[in-house]
């Protein structure tokens, strides 16, 4: 997950019989074209999936009487074999009832039907329903939690005035001119480099910038290069969304990616990538505006310990995110 990343999920607790009067009518319809009568079962964000719906969403429905009351929502790229689980949610008056078991078995089914070969699920630490959540994917044979890595939300000014007083950093975001964080522009040469960085192992979750461009914002974006060469890239996307519950709407610079060559992994290059890029932000969009980022705990270890040591000071909040998966049966 980029990841990512912070996705958050809501689900009725496990039903706690199977007794059949307990289970009311129910279809599960895969949902096509406009799904907006489905929107009060997710959260804002997702929602804007779902009208009208994009070739990559995968979006189950739970009807009871002719009313929708259940909602299952998540993604399968094209060309990926892995599902993500957005969101999933079954009217309160309905839980207890195994509809939310069923909404995610259909789920699965569609994932598994469009190609899917695993599913996964992400969620914060502190999400309303988490134990429910963790029941109802306990129930449907997945894995247990763990913790996969650290979000930060943070105003970007305030990181910005933050990060280059601290004397540890001060000194490295004054990089020799062998570095430059320059514009997302691409040679052949570039690509060439970016497809051998991503053969690596440690790289095979990440997109790199040439997988899904449509995804990014390039005002943000950024190849890192060292004499001129690519040796890593950071990349953003933008979008708007409340930073806390009930906050208003403000400009969010969501950084989805962050790569260097190892041979450069030491002496801060970058952070003072995120530094330049924060910048820009700041710039554009204003010393308000929310900086949004995630680390992983397997890939980056070095960088979720800076985090916690070190922004989670002066971020708005660092939440631990945690996953769970299950693989599918073969076709």
């Amino acid at each position: 997950m980029l990841a990512e990343t912070q996705t958050r999920l809501r689900a009725g607790p496990q039903a706690p019989t199977d007794h059949a009067a307990m289970q009311p009518r129910a279809s599960f319809p895969v949902l096509r074209g406009h799904a907006g009568l489905f929107s009060s079962f997710t959260f804002g964000q997702i929602g804007r999936l779902l009208a009208p719906l994009r070739d990559d969403v995968i979006a189950v429905g739970v009807i009871v009487g002719a009313r929708p009351v259940g909602l299952a929502v998540g993604t399968l790229p094209s060309g990926s074999t892995q599902a993500e689980l957005l969101s999933i949610a079954v009217a309160p008056a309905l839980r207890r009832r195994r509809l939310g078991r069923r909404l995610l078995e259909a789920w699965q089914t569609e994932a598994h039907e469009r190609g899917a070969a695993e599913c996964r699920a992400s969620y914060n630490a502190s999400m309303s329903g988490r134990m429910a959540l963790e029941g109802l994917l306990a129930s449907g044979g997945w894995t247990s939690p763990r913790a996969s890595g650290v979000v930060v939300v943070g105003r970007v000014g305030k990181m910005v005035d933050e990060v280059g007083t601290w004397p540890s950093i001060a000194g490295r975001l004054a990089l020799p001119r062998s570095y430059a964080f320059a514009p997302l522009e691409l040679s052949a040469a570039d690509i060439e480099a970016v497809e051998r960085y991503l053969s690596d192992p440690e790289a095979a979750d990440m997109l790199g910038p040439i997988r899904q461009p449509e995804k990014l914002a390039f005002d943000y974006s950024i190849a890192v290069r060292r004499d001129g060469q690519l040796v890593g890239w950071l990349l953003a996307t933008e979008s708007h969304r409340p930073l806390v519950e009930g906050d208003a709407d403000v400009p969010t610079v969501r950084y989805l990616e962050a790569y260097l060559d190892p041979a450069y992994r030491e002496g801060g290059v970058m952070v003072a990538a995120y530094y330049h890029c924060y910048s820009k932000q700041m710039a554009l969009l204003g010393r308000d505006s929310v900086a949004v980022y995630y680390t992983s705990y397997d890939s980056r270890p070095r960088m979720v310990a800076l985090t916690l040591r070190r922004f989670a000071p002066i971020a708005e909040r660092v939440e631990t995110i945690f996953g769970a998966s299950r693989c599918l049966p073969s076709f």
